[in-house]
């Protein structure tokens, strides 16, 4: 039981699962996961998130060499997006507002992603040469 008297008369309201429906959730979970395509291969590492908010720099996603030698490109993720947003007169209706975020999404995704990948090129033409640049995401 909690300290919280509400949440424990809530959590004596839900009805309990059967270990059986309880295996059924798990064995259609990792049914999915085996049918979910394969994510895309990218020379782009795992992040980093070296600054937690509400230090000054908690903005800053750090991507690291992936041979562990030191060397990591920092992006501001606060930094991103400063451009306005251009909406019809008369504020469109709901699928174009939908339509303008998600290509305004899909272009700043590429671009970062572009930024990250020229970076990492760049960072192993220097300090790793004729190194191949590992890849993640491949099953």
């Amino acid at each position: 039981m909690t300290t919280d008297a509400d949440l424990d008369d809530l959590l004596a309201a839900l009805p309990l699962k059967s270990p059986r429906e309880v295996f059924d959730e798990i064995e259609a979970a990792r049914r999915a996961a085996e049918l979910a395509p394969s994510p895309e291969a990218t020379i782009i590492p795992m992040p980093e998130y070296p600054y937690i908010w509400p230090h000054p720099r908690s903005g800053i996603v750090r991507f690291p060499c992936a041979l562990g030698c030191g060397w990591a490109r920092d992006e501001d993720a606060f930094a991103e997006g400063r451009e306005p947003i251009i909406v019809p007169l008369g504020g469109g209706s709901s699928q174009d507002i939908n339509r303008i975020f998600n290509e305004r999404s899909r272009h700043r995704a590429a671009v970062l992603r572009g930024r990250i990948e020229t970076a990492i090129r760049g960072h192993f033409t220097a300090a790793h040469p004729g190194r191949e640049i590992p890849t993640r995401g491949e099953r």
